[in-house]
């Protein structure tokens, strides 16, 4: 049994390894996932755990992976919203995201884009959490244009939430401004 501060730079190697060394990895995926899988259940600090997170999301953008995990660490990760994690969680959805489309088939995309939506709208009351939803839409126009009808009614919603209002802070009006543009893309 290892301690906490070494188990995160366990995780923090096998990321690397299997980014820099993905043939020489592919020979042990069942035990890299169980790996990553066991540390995420660990009752842990939150920064500890969601290095755990980005370990999975980079084994997802490697390797193929059963549909319910990716989609259970999908929401999860959008369910994430606590300032202490808000990098790591942005990592983990950087790497994870772009996969989306080669690990899931259409009907398991479209599985993603209604789990994006309900979490929005089921935590619209909280703005760091449509802040934390919203950042990842901009970051990934591309990704989200196919669905973008589904989407498109929100943004009209929360657009003047996150940064028409007149003490709203910098950080929400350039995201404003970045959804707008990317709504001006898509159409």
């Amino acid at each position: 049994r290892h301690s906490e501060p070494l188990q995160v730079e366990l995780l923090k190697l096998m990321t690397l390894m299997m980014e820099f060394l993905p043939q020489e990895m592919a020979g042990s995926r069942r035990e890299l996932l169980k790996f990553g899988w066991d540390n995420i259940k660990k009752d842990w600090d939150l920064v500890s755990k969601h290095w755990a997170y980005v370990n999975l999301c980079k084994f997802i953008s490697m390797y193929s992976t059963p549909l319910l995990l990716v989609l259970q660490v999908y929401v999860a990760l959008l369910r994430t919203h606590q300032p202490e994690v808000k990098e790591l969680v942005r990592v983990a959805l950087d790497i994870l995201v772009p996969a989306l489309p080669r690990r899931l088939g259409p009907q398991d995309m479209l599985k993603c884009i209604k789990w994006t939506r309900k979490i929005m709208y089921e935590e619209s009351h909280m703005m760091t959490h449509l802040i934390h939803i919203w950042h990842m839409v901009v970051r990934h126009p591309a990704i989200f244009y196919p669905y973008r009808g589904q989407f498109l009614q929100q943004v009209v919603t929360h657009l003047p939430r996150l940064g028409l209002q007149h003490n709203c802070p910098f950080e929400q009006r350039a995201l404003s401004v970045a959804l707008s543009d990317v709504v001006l893309a898509w159409e």
